[in-house]
């Protein structure tokens, strides 16, 4: 019977509830009107280590979502909107115009401009992997964890304002203290799912 109650006590120590959960910052600019956006690229995700196959997954995630705000938007998938930068030579510019903005928060109306009347779209929408943590489980210590943070900013070409920006961070635990890490691309999708519950009224 006692052997019995500590392999019970032992177990509960080991194994509980696995966790899956997002958190949510939204930001849509106020003077944003329904209707607004007709074209939109959809861009592929930066700064991730997902394969082609989990890129491709959720970029098909990010296009459903569009559909459902207005089923009229037109979406350029991602190796379109690429093929045609780099035809025009535009692959360096865009670079430079997110690593920019990143660090100063103002969009570069200019490059917006020049690259919605190459692509012919009135919106981008870009996402990126901010920050990545693993850590494996640990016999009498933490679960596993993995947390990533994601934002995605949708981009206005006419007025080259930002419309509307979403970050997240997803976190994915496993059950036991004996387990490994969760995959990446586990708590990506805890994240973008949440994100794309928050976009704004298209």
């Amino acid at each position: 019977m006692k052997k019995i109650t500590l392999l019970s006590i032992i177990l509960i120590f080991l194994v509980s509830c696995a966790t899956n959960k997002a958190t949510i910052n939204t930001y849509v600019d106020p003077n944003f009107s329904q209707g607004e956006v007709q074209n939109v690229a959809v861009f592929p995700i930066r700064n991730t280590r997902l394969a082609p196959s989990e890129s491709k997954q959720i970029n098909r995630k990010i296009s459903q979502a569009i559909k459902r705000e207005n089923s009229s938007i037109q979406i350029m998938s991602s190796s379109e909107a690429i093929r045609i930068l780099n035809e025009n030579e535009l692959s360096d510019d865009w670079a430079q115009f997110l690593d920019d903005y990143a660090t100063s928060g103002v969009p570069n109306s200019n490059i917006l401009s020049e690259i919605g009347s190459t692509l012919g779209v009135d919106a981008i929408l870009q996402g990126e992997i901010v920050n990545i943590f693993q850590e494996d489980g640990q016999y009498g210590g933490n679960r596993g964890t993995t947390r990533v943070t994601v934002r995605f900013s949708m981009l206005n070409t006419n007025e080259g304002n930002l419309i509307w920006e979403s970050s997240s961070d997803g976190i994915k635990g496993t059950s036991t203290t004996l387990a490994s890490a969760p995959p990446i691309i586990d708590a990506i999708n805890l994240a973008v799912d949440k994100i794309l519950d928050s976009l704004p009224n298209l």
